[in-house]
């Protein structure tokens, strides 16, 4: 989920990403604000959080290729994604703080480094801060380990095999171990991802919608019907592949509505970071409250993205050499001196 927009707009699949991460990071939104509705909110919120990391898995891939740098692609990594990590924490904290919520807990050293996701796996977080950033763990273990899973798969010559051993292996997980969060498909989303992206994977769009119509409404109809969600995982896990697969060849109309919802993108992480905090319920009605929670979500998140791209471009722009020191005398004085002689040798 960076934060970068990855290619230009007019690039179909590249906008048609850019707007469907902005309607996922909503999605997700709703899902947790509605998360007491009878709706099945929790389909098009899994298969968000899987747009976000199938996207930044593709792109990664598409850009960088196998051969990397890996010092240079950890550091720029590290770079772009820790300050506006940090500064989105700091400004949490002073929030939790005003409203007196504990903060000051060691637990809270374990959110400053990104490691959200190892106390929603082995522990319960005793820290205000922590709602939600187990997917900023999971996206900083991506990029630790890209590059070796980039060469991992070109060293397979991209076939399929390993592709389904990692999807059958975390399906079988997501099946058997409930964690509360969607942490199994959505590492998922990475693999897949750097592997379409890497292979140049296409299918068809009408095939690729057809399956996702077609594994919805069946995981649908066994759930809400025969009340049986013994296949959800896998179903689920098909509807997400072949939504993203479907993307990368949909053609969505670039209206200009649309490409100002899609500029988004760029505070995608901050919305991701800051909404669980931002719920305000000022009228006591459910949908104004939601609206209005939802403005205050995406003004607080782009301002901390503007303060984020400022504070980047100082501490990380290249230093310009220093001027060379002015010579104590110029020719002419020196000539007043009596080195006339030494400046024409």
């Amino acid at each position: 989920m960076t934060s970068r927009n990855h290619g230009s707009q007019s690039d179909p699949a590249s906008f048609a990403f850019s707007l469907c991460k902005v309607l996922s990071i909503l999605m997700v939104v709703s899902g947790h604000w509605y998360a007491d509705s009878p709706l099945p909110l929790w389909i098009p919120t899994v298969v968000g959080l899987f747009i976000f990391a199938f996207s930044s898995g593709m792109f990664t891939a598409g850009i960088y290729g196998v051969d990397v740098d890996v010092r240079a692609f950890w550091r720029k990594k590290l770079q772009r994604l820790l300050v506006p990590y940090w500064l989105t924490l700091f400004f949490l904290a002073l929030l939790l703080l005003a409203r007196g919520e504990p903060v000051f807990h060691w637990h809270s050293l374990v959110h400053v480094f990104g490691l959200s996701g190892f106390l929603n796996l082995f522990g319960q977080n005793k820290s205000a801060l922590g709602g939600g950033l187990w997917f900023f763990t999971l996206l900083l273990l991506f990029y630790i380990s890209y590059p070796y899973l980039a060469r991992l798969f070109a060293a397979t010559r991209r076939h399929l095999l390993l592709p389904l051993v990692f999807s059958a292996g975390l399906v079988f997980l997501d099946s058997r171990i409930h964690l509360g969060f969607s942490l199994w498909l959505t590492m998922l989303g990475f693999i897949v991802g750097v592997f379409a992206g890497g292979a140049r994977v296409r299918v068809p769009a009408a095939v690729s919608l057809a399956l996702a119509v077609g594994a919805t409404t069946m995981m649908l109809v066994l759930t809400v019907k025969f009340d049986y969600k013994g296949a959800n995982s896998a179903l689920l896990a098909l509807v997400c592949i072949s939504t993203n697969l479907w993307l990368m060849r949909a053609r969505i109309p670039q209206w200009q509505p649309l490409r100002l919802l899609a500029r988004l993108e760029a505070c995608l992480l901050e919305i991701f970071l800051v909404h669980i905090y931002l719920f305000v319920h000022p009228t006591g009605r459910n949908t104004v409250d939601f609206l209005l929670s939802l403005v205050l979500i995406v003004a607080v998140s782009w301002s901390l993205k503007q303060a984020s791209s400022v504070l980047m471009q100082r501490l990380f722009a290249p230093r310009k050499p220093a001027p060379a020191p002015a010579p104590l005398f110029n020719d002419a004085v020196l000539m007043e001196m009596g080195f006339q002689e030494h400046i024409e040798h």
